[in-house]
């Protein structure tokens, strides 16, 4: 009797094991399946961290978190406004010109080439302008698709930024309660973190924007204003980014000669030397550093997996990941020193400690 007894106890054990293997496979499954929507989620994230940002002006004289949040995004909304009303005219104008002037640029300088024996068997296998009109034109069918995705993104943008302790408090009841004030503390710190490195990276864009504008006006390359703000932009995305930004002016400047391609370079040179050796150091003083080999990782894996958005997310999903795993593995797990000083994380909380004061908020 006791031996069937036993036999019970180790069906019963075997059963929900292969449950929760079943469950963890099937969650496994869903995550791939469904990996594009955590994806936006993660927009959605950014995008109400720079709401949040905007907002902090306002929160800083008093202003309740509701108020804030909306005049955070009226904020950012005038700012855009005021851009376009002061620059919108030149920059579509500037913009139209790069659209016209680019597939001759790009013709002219596989041309060019095409005259260097090495350089001719690699252009052999890649795609001509046709072919890349043809790819611009599917695209553009899909616009409707990226617009829907762009709209969900700013609304669950807004519900993020007007109670983010909610969804903070949402994904602590994930885990064991005894483990709570370790979580809420870890994704604290990693919302601290993404906040400081996206404003250090805007005002890295700005900057570098500026410099390519001001340089390529003096070098005298056409629709400099466009190519500083496509400079500005693509500089959001770390490493390649600041080749994809210089490649538009480069391939202008072959329409004025020899020496303008020289000084454009120069300029591309200068401005991404300025911003790696001087203001990168200074700025990102105050955010968390990312090893470059993740960076680097962090763009192959995401632009394998979702295109151009996955590019562009790869730089503050990495941020975002490096802390949580700073924190929660290295430090909490397997004891070593946290380096994330930068963000001023506090200490883990005692595992000894009383229960109310490990949950107390």
């Amino acid at each position: 009797m006791a031996s069937g007894d036993i036999g019970s106890g180790d069906l019963a054990r075997v059963a929900r094991s292969t449950l929760v293997v079943m469950l963890i496979v099937g969650l496994a499954m869903l995550t791939v399946q469904f990996s594009f929507v955590f994806l936006l989620i993660f927009s959605a994230v950014l995008v109400a961290t720079l709401i949040r940002a905007a907002g902090w002006p306002f929160r800083r004289v008093g202003m309740k978190d509701t108020p804030s949040v909306f005049l955070g995004l009226l904020l950012i909304l005038v700012v855009l406004g005021l851009c376009g009303w002061l620059f919108g005219a030149q920059l579509t104008e500037q913009f139209t010109e790069v659209a016209s002037q680019l597939p001759q640029a790009f013709e002219q300088a596989r041309s060019l080439a095409e005259q260097v024996p090495f350089l001719n068997s690699f252009l052999s296998g890649t795609p001509d302008i046709q072919s890349m009109m043809g790819r611009a034109v599917s695209f553009a069918f899909g616009a409707v698709g990226a617009i829907t995705n762009l709209v969900l993104v700013i609304v669950a943008a807004i519900y993020f930024a007007l109670d983010p302790g909610l969804y903070t408090r949402g994904v602590e009841k994930l885990f064991p309660k005894s483990e709570g004030a370790r979580v809420r503390e870890a994704l604290s710190a990693s919302g601290q973190a993404l906040n400081q490195w996206l404003i250090a990276q805007f005002a890295t864009m700005l900057i570098v924007g500026f410099l390519i504008w001001g340089g390529l006006s003096m070098v005298g390359v056409p629709s400099a204003a466009a190519l500083g703000v496509i400079s500005g932009l693509t500089n959001f995305i770390p490493l390649i980014g600041p080749f994809i930004g210089a490649a538009p002016g480069i391939l202008l400047a072959l329409a004025q000669g020899s020496d303008a391609i020289l000084w454009t370079i120069v300029v591309y040179v200068i401005a991404q030397q300025l911003e790696g050796n001087v203001l990168t150091p200074m700025i990102q003083k105050y955010a968390v550093s990312i090893p470059p080999a993740v960076l680097l990782f962090a763009l192959a894996a995401l632009g394998s997996l979702f295109g151009m958005i996955g590019v562009i997310v790869a730089a503050p999903l990495a941020v975002v990941i490096y802390v949580l795993i700073t924190l929660l593995w290295v430090r909490d797990t397997l004891g070593h020193e946290a380096d994330i000083a930068e963000i001023d994380a506090p200490p883990p909380p005692d595992s000894n400690a009383p229960e109310g004061s490990k949950q107390g908020h």
